[in-house]
């Protein structure tokens, strides 16, 4: 058995290797602290001076249920993607004791 590729096994690598660096990387991560600001009129969330976007895809947990009860002060937990430069989508948000 040959180790050598042939022109099409590289050409289809290639091909793949090139969109995998054109899609934007996303990062899932967590971060802890206090709310610096709950935007109610946006629904931004501003932790630790990072500004998190909220969707009607984010989930709280039951102390929180939703963007209404955040207050500044309060602390959380976000679970969020981060995309792009300085984009970060909250995934989950969570009141911590």
């Amino acid at each position: 058995m040959s180790h050598l590729f042939t022109r099409v096994q590289l050409v289809a690598l290639a091909s793949v290797t090139l969109a995998a660096c054109a899609t934007p990387s996303v990062f899932a991560e967590t971060l802890k602290g206090k709310v610096d600001v709950a935007n109610h009129s946006n629904k931004t969330l501003v932790v630790a001076g990072i500004t998190f976007q909220t969707t009607a895809e984010t989930k709280y947990n039951d102390a929180l249920q939703s963007f209404a009860n955040l207050h500044q002060g309060q602390k959380v937990s976000v679970d969020f993607d981060r995309s792009g430069t300085n984009v970060y989508t909250a995934k989950s948000i969570s009141l911590e004791k």
